[in-house]
C-alpha cells in the first residue's frame, strides 16, 4: 500500500472515531485528508471499500507487529506468545480500531460485518499455528478451537473488567493468567475428547479464508526504492543489494535471508530509513512464512 493512501486512512480513521461510521461522508473524508474526489475514487470506488481497506491495513500493521518480536526468538517460547497477543490487542485498542468495529456491529452492514468475522478468524487461525508452536504437534487437530477458547476467555474478561470500571486492568497479565489455564484444556481437548467443534467444517472455513499474501514484487519494489537513496551507507547498500539478489532468486536460501536480517536492522538502526529498513523485514518474514 503506498503511502499516501495509507495517510488517507489514517485521515479516515480519525473522522470515525470523532463522528462516527455513519456520521462521516466522503466528503468529509477529501476535505480532512486535503485530496481530490478523483484521488479518494482512484482508491476506493465506496465508503464500504475504504472501510475495507481500513480494517486490512490494521490487520496488516497488525501482522508485522507481531512478526517483528518473533526475529531471532524462539517460537516455542510461551513468554513471546504472550508478548504478541496482549501487544496487538492493546495496539488495536489504542488506535481505536476496536470502536470501529464495534460500530460495524451496530450498522447491520453485512458486507462489512462478513469482512470483520474474516479477519477475526484470521486472528484465530494465526492463534492456532502458534499454540501448535508453543504446545506441539499433538495439539494441531484441535488448535483452531483451543484458539477460539482462548480469545474467547481474553475477550469475557476484559469485557467484564471495561464494564465494571477496571480501567487499570493490565491485558497482559489478564493474557497470562488465561495461559495458565490452557495446559487443562489441551489436556481435555487432546485426551478427553471435549472438543465441540466439528474438524471437517473448520477445515472448510479455513481453507476458504483469505489469508494475507506478500507479493514478490511489491518486496523487491521496496527495496530498489530503498537502494535509490543517496545517502546510504556502504554498508547499508550491500545488504540491501544483498537481500534484494536473494528475494529475487527462483529457488530461496531461507537460511541466507534469514542471516542477513538482523544485520541490515542493525545498519539502519540509527538511520532516517530505519522505519523502512523494518518494514522491509517485517515484510520478508511473511513471505517467508507463507512458503
Amino acid at each position: 500500500m503506498n503511502k499516501r493512501k495509507k495517510v488517507v486512512l489514517e485521515h479516515t480513521l480519525a473522522l470515525f472515531l470523532e463522528k462516527g461510521i455513519q456520521q462521516t461522508s466522503i466528503q468529509d473524508i477529501i476535505e480532512h485528508a486535503q485530496i481530490s474526489k478523483g484521488t479518494f475514487y482512484n482508491y476506493f470506488s465506496s465508503k464500504n471499500e475504504c472501510i475495507g481497506a481500513l480494517l486490512e491495513y490494521n490487520y496488516h500493521e497488525s501482522s508485522l507487529s507481531r512478526t517483528e518480536l518473533t526475529i531471532g526468538k524462539d517460537l516455542s517460547d510461551v513468554n513471546l506468545l504472550i508478548e504478541q497477543i496482549s501487544m496487538i490487542g492493546g495496539l488495536s485498542e489504542k488506535r481505536g480500531y476496536h470502536n470501529v468495529v464495534e460500530e460495524i456491529f451496530h450498522l447491520g452492514e453485512i458486507e462489512l460485518k462478513r469482512l470483520v468475522l474474516q479477519y477475526r478468524l484470521l486472528d484465530f487461525e494465526w492463534t492456532a499455528e502458534r499454540l501448535v508452536d508453543v504446545f506441539g504437534e499433538e495439539l494441531r487437530p484441535h488448535a483452531f478451537e483451543c484458539s477460539v477458547i482462548l480469545h474467547g476467555m481474553l475477550h469475557t474478561l476484559l469485557f467484564t473488567g471495561k464494564i465494571s470500571h477496571q480501567s487499570l486492568i493490565d491485558r497482559k497479565k489478564v493474557t497470562t493468567s488465561v495461559f495458565r489455564y490452557l495446559p487443562n484444556i489441551i489436556h481435555s481437548l487432546i485426551h478427553d475428547n471435549t472438543a465441540v467443534l466439528d474438524n471437517e467444517k473448520l477445515t472448510f472455513l479455513k481453507d476458504n479464508l483469505h489469508m494475507e499474501r506478500v507479493d514478490k514484487s511489491e518486496l523487491l519494489e521496496m527495496l530498489e526504492e530503498l537502494l535509490q537513496v543517496e545517502s546510504l551507507t556502504r554498508a547499508q547498500i550491500e545488504l540491501t543489494q544483498a537481500l534484494h539478489y536473494e528475494i529475487e532468486q527462483t529457488i530461496l536460501r531461507e537460511v541466507v535471508i534469514q542471516a542477513l536480517l538482523q544485520p541490515l536492522a542493525d545498519a539502519y538502526q540509527d538511520s532516517s530509513y530505519y522505519k523502512t529498513a523494518r518494514e522491509i523485514i517485517n515484510i520478508t518474514w511473511l513471505y517467508l512464512k507463507q512458503r
